[in-house]
């Protein structure tokens, strides 16, 4: 009988030792839209603007604070990318087309929620409308455009303000191997599209990444293995806050976390969440060539795309 049991410990330290094996695998990271694919992704952006020297923007003493709000729902679609004429596409280079849906945007300003005559350029202005894009192998995002003609939206800014947060949540810097819990790796990301308004002033948008990535954790479900990767990130960020009296572009330094969950079976992106922190950047009133001196200003920047549905493989 103890031979029996002795006999049973034994299979039973065999078999977990072989399943453990099986699940320290290395995994491959890939992001893949196949033609065809369709999915759905419900997504945030949050920017919080405030600084001291309100007097040097509103007719009003001490602090300011404005916050804008902005949702949306992506159907998106793998497409056949096209290359730019004269231009041809790196091998392995993919397309999406994403239709935007219930896009909403609120924005407090001095503590008051404005109204939609307030602030009329909001993200239901891309209702029904296609944007598209291009990812890399490598998971870099390239070639946003809309598919429509921007001067049919009111303020053509809208729309980098809409690619400030859909583009950086589509995709991390993947690595060159396939990666286990606990590895790292580098990688950097920058996002360029100009603000029309302020074209003549040279002022655009620019978001640069340099990021660290650790794998926190891979887990077998049922039908695919799903890797958690957090990313923490040194980040430049230039943008522009437009919020009744309040009309401000800003550029500084500072620094961003956040997480991806990844169906590394399918390359799909499960879940991104993102907090970016500018402290002290220069802030410049809109038609100004200047900075506003001796101000003082932080600027806090939530991204987060989550997938609601898988339509089509």
């Amino acid at each position: 009988m103890r031979a029996y049991i002795v006999f049973v410990a034994c299979f039973f330290s065999v078999n977990l030792l072989a399943i453990s094996h099986v699940q320290a695998q290395p995994v491959a990271l890939k992001l893949d839209h196949p033609e065809g694919r369709k999915t759905r992704y419900k997504h945030k952006f949050r920017v919080e603007y405030f600084s001291n020297l309100a007097e040097q923007i509103v007719m009003q003493s001490g602090s300011m604070r404005v916050i804008i709000d902005n949702e949306w729902r992506s159907h998106e679609e793998g497409v056949v990318p096209e290359a730019a004429p004269g231009k041809e596409l790196p091998e392995g280079v993919m397309g999406v087309r994403a239709q935007i849906k219930k896009g909403a945007s609120a924005a407090i300003f001095l503590g008051e929620k404005q109204t939609y005559e307030q602030y009329p350029f909001t993200f239901d202005l891309f209702n029904d409308k296609f944007f598209v894009w291009q990812v890399t192998p490598e998971g870099k995002v390239q070639n946003f455009e809309p598919e429509f003609p921007a001067f049919r939206v009111e303020r053509q800014d809208l729309i980098t303000d809409f690619f400030q947060g859909a583009m950086p949540a589509v995709s991390l810097i993947l690595p060159d191997n396939p990666v286990d819990k606990g590895d790292t790796w580098t990688g950097e990301r920058e996002f360029w599209r100009p603000f029309a308004s302020m074209d003549m002033l040279g002022r655009d948008s620019q978001i640069k990444f340099k990021s660290t990535y650790e794998v926190k954790s891979i887990k077998k479900k049922k039908d695919y293995v799903e890797v958690t990767v957090e990313e923490v990130s040194e980040v430049a960020y230039t943008g522009w806050i437009d919020v009744s009296l309040a009309s401000l572009y800003y550029d500084g330094k500072g620094t961003g976390g956040g997480s991806w969950v990844i169906d590394a079976t399918r390359g799909l992106v499960l879940q991104h969440k993102m907090h970016i922190d500018i402290n002290k950047p220069i802030v410049i009133k809109a038609g100004h060539k200047d900075p506003i001196a001796s101000i003082v200003a932080e600027v806090k920047v939530d991204l987060e795309r989550k997938l609601e549905k898988l339509e089509k493989e």
